[in-house]
């Protein structure tokens, strides 16, 4: 009987040690994800902190075409962005603005644009003049980037 005792506290001993180990292999692979899962969030937090501040620095410019109380047309380029625009040149159908068809001689687009701010020049539509016009607006900001906005102006 004492062999059995003796036996069956080995057994019993054997059985905690595994079952230790696996708790221990448990625990120690826990919290490795954790600490993956933490660096992942660091991360995605640094990544935000930097589109933030990039932002900040951003003019977003894009174009509107209004009719005026008179029932002319002007141009507006309207920045949404929290930084300054600056550089601002226009392109309608791939020819300066300044020297198109329907630019009005004495009336020119700013090359400064405020942040949240907008400005506007006339333009003479006629019968043989009128949208809809390729755009392209090309502008410099405190990021760094020059930027392009591509699209189609239309009434």
């Amino acid at each position: 009987m004492a062999d059995f005792l003796s036996w069956a506290g080995v057994i019993i001993g054997g059985l905690s040690l595994i079952v230790s180990g696996v708790a221990m292999w448990g625990s120690w692979k826990a919290q490795r994800e954790a600490a993956a899962a933490q660096k992942k969030i660091a991360e995605i937090e640094e990544k935000r902190e930097k589109e933030k501040i990039l932002s900040s620095r951003q003019a977003f410019l894009h174009p509107e075409l209004r009719k005026t109380d008179k029932g002319s047309y002007r141009l507006y380029l309207v920045n949404s962005g929290k930084a300054e625009a600056r550089n601002v040149q226009v392109k309608l159908d791939g020819v300066p603005l300044k020297d198109h068809h329907a630019a009005v001689k004495g009336d020119e687009m700013p090359t400064l644009i405020g942040p949240n701010g907008e400005v506007s020049c006339l333009l003479a539509l006629s019968l043989g003049c009128t949208p809809p016009f390729e755009i392209e607006v090309f502008w410099d900001d405190d990021s760094g980037k020059g930027h392009v906005y591509h699209g189609t102006l239309t009434l």
